[in-house]
């Protein structure tokens, strides 16, 4: 339906053109006698007599005139064939005029256009943008040369053919002088649509070859293409296409004024204060007493950090600029520019909870600063880079742990894995498949499961291989026949057939809740003594206590301070109160932030960003951090929990159980 409304309007809107006489130049192709005729048929043919203009047309002897008046002729016989609906007979003659029309390269552009509009009408969509890809399009004017690219956008879409469309759509603009008529037309919006679907190197290798023709259209595009790359953190790349920018516009002011503001903007975002954080957390509103303690955390840091060094010589003293993100992820991220732009902040804290991390991050990326997130972001690991690190340890840091040669050679080469069909669950599941191939380590079973069922005995059956009874049907007739031997017993069997169990380990992502019912399951159905791993979350008091029902349990975590400590001790001393998980993430995070800003002095973004890059490791109170592959990777460890007990775990142990 949508390809028919398409064409209609395509039909409404497209005649056939190129009925207009003679061009300037081409003046000694044609005589005053065959003008004359061509006049007169033309007159007829404009009053409605269609039978007596093709009439008269055939009285003219084609071997009494010139090449071209053939082809003016035949164009004319072709057009009115092509009004009266008779579109085989206008491509008969559009054929013929084109045989002789080489000479008139105006009149050549007007029956390839007639010609493309015959197939268009035939539904021949092919032929239709063949033909127009013949055509000399610059040869027509007005209405033509509109209707011309009209209708190659609209077959090119058809055809999928992205880089005609926007070509065409580029010389549609191409009579807009300024920038406000440019970004005001119709078409424009489309343009930066349709620009943007095709890879980098064909857009920068379009608007280069288009620059002659229109210098407002190409460098405007290529100014949005420099401000993608800085939406995308790529400031090194967006700045030197600014830079080629100017050197390739310099005599258009309005594209050196907008790209001479853009680099205004790069040099105010690069200012910092060296000693200056930015706290971004929910400090009002449902999560409000999640970021207030996450805050003391942090508070305790700078007050004990400040107080030990203020009598040394020189010491500056860190200051906190602390913004409330309210609980909402687009609060956040204006929040993050607002500590950037007004601030000046050195580094940010924040993104307490996952959605408001993702989206702090990706701001704070965008202009270059440090981000330490004090919760996981679960996006693609080549999403993230040397600007980020995630205090619980990221999805990347714990997959590592669970491919490590220490643990592959403990618990064996062959993993499984079950997750929760949510982004974090993805984000699980491509790391681990990702690792897995990086180190040729088999992976015999992936399943998911939904986050809102309470019963997940079908996950683990599916995973058991007991789910699909079918493809096992004569095991299961010799069991169940050796069963009713068996006689009367007491025991209830659950099911008849053997799990098949082969993979040496399962890693299970999932929350407390969903683990205390998945754990379970794997029992049910007599899959004893697999080696179930799961996340940091199984550090939870409420896995703790059901524990003593569950058998030995693992989980990838970090070392957790203990209750002796030093920074426990003086927490308690401060607040009358022990600190928790997220008393330690805050306390930590200002850890890594001070540990970064004290190792030189920078004055500005970048030269604090090339330090990033040269960096080994960062210190942290529960783990450090090396950078790999670009991304910060967190020293963790497998745990175990036992009967209510947790223990860091050496992999020697754990082979001798």
């Amino acid at each position: 339906m949508k390809r028919l409304l398409l064409f209609l309007s395509l039909l409404a809107l497209l005649g056939c053109g190129g009925v207009s006489l003679i061009s300037r130049g081409t003046e000694d192709l044609y005589t005053k006698e065959f003008i004359a005729k061509i006049e007169r048929a033309k007159g007829v043919y404009s009053q409605g007599n269609s039978k007596e203009a093709i009439r008269l047309l055939n009285q003219i002897k084609e071997e009494m005139i010139l090449p071209s008046e053939r082809s003016m002729k035949r164009n004319l016989l072709g057009v009115i064939h092509f009004s009266k609906g008779e579109y085989e007979q206008a491509i008969f003659q559009f054929n013929l005029g084109l045989s002789s029309s080489s000479l008139d390269q105006k009149l050549t552009a007007q029956i390839h256009l007639n010609l493309a509009s015959s197939y268009f009408k035939l539904n021949d969509i092919d032929n239709t943008l063949s033909t127009l890809l013949l055509c000399d399009f610059k040869r027509l004017k007005g209405k033509e040369f509109t209707n011309f690219h009209k209708l190659r956008i609209n077959v090119s879409k058809e055809l999928g053919k992205k880089r005609i469309v926007v070509e065409s759509l580029m010389w549609l603009l191409s009579d807009k002088s300024d920038l406000v008529s440019l970004k005001s037309a119709p078409e424009f919006s489309e343009l930066v649509a349709q620009y943007f679907s095709l890879d980098q190197s064909e857009r920068l290798r379009m608007v280069k070859d288009f620059n002659s023709d229109n210098i407002l259209i190409s460098g405007y595009l290529t100014y949005l293409e420099v401000e993608q790359l800085h939406a995308m953190a790529k400031r090194e790349d967006a700045l030197e296409l600014a830079e080629w920018i100017e050197d390739r516009y310099e005599d258009n002011s309005e594209l050196m004024g907008i790209v001479l503001n853009f680099k205004a903007r790069l040099q105010n975002y690069s200012a910092l204060n060296q000693f200056s954080i930015g706290i971004v957390l929910p400090l009002s509103g449902k999560k409000s007493v999640f970021g207030k303690r996450a805050l003391a955390g942090i508070d305790h840091a700078v007050r004990t950090y400040n107080s030990k060094n203020q009598g040394k010589d020189d010491f500056t003293p860190i200051q906190l600029h602390v913004a409330d993100s309210k609980g909402s992820a687009i609060v956040g991220k204006k929040q993050v520019v607002d500590l950037i732009e007004n601030k000046n902040v050195a580094i940010l804290v924040g993104g307490l909870f996952s959605n408001e991390a993702s989206a702090e991050y990706e701001i704070a990326k965008r202009f270059g600063t440090f981000f330490i997130s004090l919760s996981q972001i679960y996006s693609d690991k080549g999403k993230k880079d040397h600007l980020l690190v995630e205090i619980p340890g990221s999805v990347e840091s714990q997959v590592a742990v669970l491919f490590s040669d220490k643990f592959l050679n403990t618990f064996g080469n062959n993993g499984a894995i079950i997750y929760p069909t949510t982004d974090r669950g993805q984000a699980y599941v491509d790391e681990f498949w990702r690792i897995a191939n990086l180190k040729g380590v088999k992976v015999s079973n992936i399943h998911s499961y939904e986050k809102t069922n309470t019963d997940h005995r079908e996950t683990v059956q599916r995973l058991l291989g007991l789910r699909f009874k079918r493809e096992r049907q004569e095991e299961l007739d010799i069991l169940k026949e050796l069963h009713e031997l068996e006689g009367a017993t007491s025991i209830r069997r659950i099911q008849t057939l053997k799990p098949e169990i082969d993979f040496d380990w399962t890693f299970m992502p999932s929350f407390p809740s969903e683990a205390l019912q998945l754990i379970p399951s794997f029992g049910y159905y007599d899959a004893f003594n697999i080696p179930l791993i799961g996340d940091p979350s199984w550090r939870s008091n409420t896995v703790s206590r059901e524990s003593f029902k569950l058998g030995r349990l693992y989980f990838v975590d970090s070392d957790v301070p203990k209750g002796e400590s030093e920074f426990s001790k003086s927490f308690t001393m401060r607040y009358k109160k022990r600190p928790r998980l997220i008393e330690i993430l805050g306390y930590e995070a200002f850890e890594v932030a001070n540990n970064i800003l004290r190792m030189g002095k920078y004055e500005s973004r970048s030269a604090l960003e090339s330090s990033l890059k040269s960096l080994e490791s960062l210190k942290g109170l529960t783990g450090n951090w090396t950078l790999s592959d670009n991304v910060w990777l967190k020293s963790m460890n497998t745990m175990s929990l036992y009967r209510g007990k947790t223990t860091r775990m050496k992999m020697s142990e754990i082979k001798a159980e």
